[in-house]
């Protein structure tokens, strides 16, 4: 909990945002694990959101998170499947000076605009190492099959996050 402007107490918002493209294979884990989790309970203060491809989209609403967590491919070069989790900022990941255009934007430049408007949520990313990134609506088996611990694993860290 902590206090709001008013000096009342209030739920801490938790936000969890797969990001991906379905039409891309595994680069799409993150909307198929969130798709998993908003078939489950939470409480109210906890917002599952499918964050697709348009990270532009998304600066309102991390603006208004105290913790996010985000799904989402990620090459790290483990094993395809592999699970990561880690503070966004102990990623090291820079926004990309060369973007043009709102729909060039990524995950890592909506963090960056959120945190010039003056927020600054705490960002936990979980990421897979995916197989293949090509055009199918379908994981590969390497990562389908590591879906259901990963939504577990995510499940577990807004747990904590309740406490």
């Amino acid at each position: 909990m902590h206090v709001d402007k008013q000096g009342g107490f209030c739920l801490k918002k938790i936000m969890v945002v797969g990001i991906g493209n379905l039409l891309m294979q595994d680069e799409g884990v993150g909307v198929h694990a969130i798709n998993q989790l908003a078939q489950m309970s939470f409480p109210q203060n906890v917002e599952i959101i499918d964050g697709g491809t348009h990270s532009y989209d998304l600066v309102e609403f991390f603006c208004q998170a105290d913790n996010l967590i985000i799904i989402d491919a990620m090459k790290a070069g483990g094993e395809p499947g592999t699970i990561y989790r880690a503070p966004f900022d102990e990623l090291g990941l820079k926004p990309d000076e060369n973007i043009t255009s709102l729909h060039e934007m990524h995950f890592v430049e909506a963090m960056y605009l959120v945190r010039l408007l003056g927020y600054d949520p705490e960002v936990m990313v979980f990421g897979v190492e995916p197989q293949n990134i090509g055009l199918s609506l379908d994981l590969t088996p390497e990562v389908a099959e590591k879906v259901p611990r990963l939504v577990e694993l995510v499940k577990e860290e807004v747990e904590r996050l309740l406490q």
